[in-house]
């Protein structure tokens, strides 16, 4: 039986290409040598600037200047390796901690690297990438070298001086010796006819399907779209290098591209009002009269009345609708967080995929996992290059929950964790953990962590030293019993948990500003009447309720006899393995008959007592609370939200020494992939008590934490289905400052708050909320409860009486407006 359930994506090694925005030399060789590449036309180019260029100051760099935007296109396009134009440009982009000083592969070249022939050969390899002989050679084997019925023409077109029109839209070579055998590649498979660049020979590509260099890189890639991403007409001006950077990146987006050089705009005006025309067609199956359409972008060098002019070339008669124009770029730099908006995300490209049952292994302490990965049926064995092509490995959120299957992304620093053979680092993004591969026939080793493992080792990269404290541990014990967060429903009911408090025992450790108290309690038993009550209760109330035999298996609870002592009168409790004939009494340590013929009334004699870390006191040291929590994060909304989380752990930071009750990281998302990166999660937990459970000390040792964690959610979660009015003032300052404004327009530090309501949930969040009604059922929507901040929002509404974030920022806003309205009144007043 398999341990582990994965999904494994075979794809070509994505190059991110570092170049200054106006530098046309290097823009052009990089599309020269993506034509060397399977998937080269897919290989992002990256701009590195600290001044934007001329065309580009028109757009949104206010917050985001220089580095900023080099980091936002490498969080948009997660390159697995990276190629400078020139050397330095890496750290120009602020991207210094992704040059590691050790490492067994190189993940950083330069472009002169990258095709640069050894010195006993005459010819040169791809440094990165797999070579695209390997294809042109499959090619001839399985298509070209027989007598094809319906033969697709091929061109070469001859590239032009000044510009990189050719290059960007047909693809060329480059022209050094050394790769010179990949050009007669391409000439002895298809027999191009070599043409120039007119709008003649762009019908006869796009329109007719003519191979061209660019176009052989896509060889056997799939890409998905849906059927909102309709076509993009991108008109660019071939000598400027920042539209060249636009209309190559656009192919990493799901809208298909139909690049149209700007001089061949009016000579191809026919063809462009014939292909709106045919785009604007109704969406199938839908009956609200929705339409696909294409839209028309115009590149940032372009000046808009002069795209106006283009337009304007267009013959009349397209029907209403048909004609969209763009004159700006989707900002694909700036990390959009607002999920009330639809944005793309980038294209995904694949070549092949299966999903695999892996076996667990643990190698001395390390635990671990191989997978027989995927590979291009058109390689060759062995080459010169690295990284030739990469397998996505994506851990499904069932199986082994002592497996981390959930890390934070890695994408500006590869040092943790260390997932591949011998330590070495890989690449954790939205797709997953991106293995690079060198040759065929070959398995792939993957290196594993605990939950516990993988939060202490992120925390560490956070430069916060963390360990299990005590509570922590007795939490572990817990889910272990209880087969994880899913057996946590077992103690998802108010009686049940007073009664396990009831019945345990141990020592008690309570502190003041003096010293620490210590009080030791005896375990008590429950009669087996009093829990097939509770059990009938719980039965009742939820149809999925536990049954008393599920308390058993899981060592809450476990079953013996209880006698009295003839001696001292003391009750004596023995499990049925130490049941005998001749008992000992526990407190005087005298032996007694067993009362075979005193039993007492209806079974009285058979009682429970609760074992191991359910046995500790003061609801197992607030580890119940921490584990119901922990349980509404992992299925609030959906039973497949992921998660890899600890229980309370000791921190150390900045000379200080806190202690949470839990940590995780959660991605809501599910079996897909997506850019935003799993978020950090801090939480305290309270269980039942008489006054306050939050105090402002507390709640000022909580903000020393997430200060150090910018950008962490915290959840407090009370064993009681409300706030005291004190506490109501005291988290409403909290929630505040949790709501200070980030980068993104966000909440710094939302702020979710669990009360018993929701700790007790049967399914969903939501459904409890709407039972509940009143107050509860205003926010039983789905959209309250779609993500962690949504879900932290409303919470605070329900009880603290705030007003929403968003209607807080709104006035916010508006009152500025006025402001600024007012000011400018008084000086018209005084002019």
């Amino acid at each position: 039986m398999s341990d582990l359930s994965a999904e494994i994506q075979l794809r070509p090694t994505r190059i991110g290409f570092l170049v200054e925005p106006a530098d046309l030399a290097s823009v052009r060789s990089i599309m020269r040598a993506c034509t060397c590449l399977w998937g080269g036309v897919y290989n992002p180019i990256i701009p590195v600037f600290n001044r934007p260029p001329t065309e580009w100051k028109s757009e949104t760099y206010d917050r985001f200047k220089g580095a900023a935007v080099a980091k936002g296109y490498v969080r948009f396009f997660e390159p697995d390796v990276y190629v400078e134009a020139k050397a330095g440009l890496l750290e120009k982009a602020g991207l210094r901690a992704l040059r590691p000083e050790y490492s067994f592969h190189s993940h950083v070249i330069t472009l002169k690297e990258l095709l640069e022939p050894e010195p006993d050969r005459s010819y040169s390899e791809p440094q990165f990438g797999l070579n695209i002989q390997d294809i042109l050679g499959h090619i001839y084997k399985t298509e070209q070298k027989f007598v094809l019925r319906d033969k697709r023409e091929s061109v070469v077109v001859k590239p032009q001086r000044g510009n990189a029109l050719v290059e960007s839209v047909f693809g060329v070579y480059p022209t050094t010796p050394d790769v010179d055998y990949i050009r007669q590649a391409y000439t002895d498979v298809y027999k191009p006819e070599e043409v120039d660049a007119t709008p003649e020979n762009w019908r006869r590509v796009f329109q007719r399907g003519a191979e061209t260099p660019l176009r052989v890189t896509r060889h056997g890639l799939n890409t998905q779209r849906y059927w909102y991403h309709d076509l993009l007409v991108f008109v660019f001006d071939p000598a400027r290098a920042t539209d060249l950077i636009d209309l190559w990146n656009l192919r990493l987006e799901p809208h298909p591209v139909l690049p149209v050089p700007i001089g061949w705009f009016v000579a191809l005006a026919d063809d462009i009002f014939d292909l709106l025309q045919s785009e604007h067609r109704s969406v199938a199956g839908n009956p609200n009269g929705i339409m696909h359409h294409a839209t028309i972008e115009f590149g940032r060098s372009i000046r808009k009345k002069d795209a106006e002019a283009l337009v304007h070339t267009l013959k009349p008669g397209l029907p209403p609708g048909a004609l969209t124009v763009k004159y700006w770029r989707n900002s694909i730099w700036i990390d959009h967080r607002d999920d009330r908006m639809h944005r793309d995300t980038r294209l995904k490209v694949v070549a092949n995929e299966k999903r695999a049952d892996l076996l667990l292994k643990e190698d001395g302490q390390r635990l671990h996992t191989t997978f027989e990965a995927l590979e291009p049926e058109f390689s060759i064995r062995h080459s010169k290059g690295d990284h030739r092509w990469v397998n996505v490995l994506r851990l499904s959120n069932y199986g082994k929950k002592s497996v981390a299957s959930l890390l934070p992304f890695n994408t500006f620093d590869r040092t943790w964790p260390s997932l591949a053979l011998g330590g070495e680092s890989v690449a954790v993004g939205g797709e997953g953990w991106v293995f690079p591969q060198s040759h065929k026939n070959l398995g792939q080793y993957v290196s594993l962590m605990n939950p516990e493992e993988a939060i202490i080792g992120s925390l560490k990269q956070l430069g916060i030293r963390a360990k299990l404290s005590e509570p922590g541990h007795i939490a572990k014990q817990m889910l272990e019993h209880l087969g994880g967060l899913w057996g946590v429903h077992l103690l998802a009911d108010l009686d049940t948990l007073k009664l396990l408090n009831k019945m345990a025992g141990g020592m008690r450790r309570k502190r003041n500003e003096v010293e620490t108290i210590e009080e030791t309690f005896e375990l008590r038993t429950a009669s087996l009447k009093v829990w097939t009550k509770l059990v009938s209760r719980r039965k009742e109330k939820r149809s999925s309720s536990a049954d008393l035999v599920k308390f058993t298996a899981a060592n809450i609870i476990r079953l013996g006899v209880e006698t009295e002592c003839p001696h001292c009168s003391a009750k004596k409790w023995s499990t049925l393995t130490a049941v005998d004939y001749r008992v000992v009494c526990d407190r005087c340590l005298k032996l007694f008959e067993f009362p075979e013929a005193g039993l007492r009334d209806h079974n009285r004699n058979w009682t429970y007592r609760v074992v191991g870390p359910f046995s500790v006191p003061d609801y197992g040291r607030g580890s119940y609370s921490a584990l119901l929590a922990l349980r509404v994060l992992s299925r609030y909304r959906s039973a497949m939200d992921r998660m890899t989380f600890a229980t309370a752990m000791n921190l150390s930071f900045d000379g200080i020494d806190r202690e949470v009750d839990f940590i995780a990281w959660h991605a809501g998302e599910r079996m897909q992939e997506t850019h935003r990166p799993p978020q950090l999660v801090i939480g305290e937990a309270k269980s039942f008590g008489q006054g306050e459970s939050i105090t402002s000390s507390e709640l000022a040792k909580l903000r020393q934490v997430v200060t150090k964690l910018p950008e962490a959610v915290i959840v407090i979660a009370v064993l009681r289905d409300h706030f005291t009015p004190a506490e109501k003032k005291m988290l409403t300052s909290f929630v505040k400052w949790g709501r200070r404004v980030n980068l993104y327009g966000e909440p710094t530090n939302p702020v979710l708050l669990l009360t018993s309501h929701e700790l007790m949930m049967d399914h969903y969040v939501s459904s409890t909320w709407k039972e509940l009604g009143g107050k509860h059922a205003k926010f039983a929507d789905y959209n309250n409860t779609r993500t962690l901040f949504n879900f932290a929002d409303a919470t605070q509404q329900i009880y603290l009486g705030m007003p929403s974030f968003h209607l807080e920022r709104d006035n916010y806003w508006k009152k500025r407006h006025a402001r600024r309205l007012a000011r400018q009144a008084s000086k018209q007043v005084a002019v």
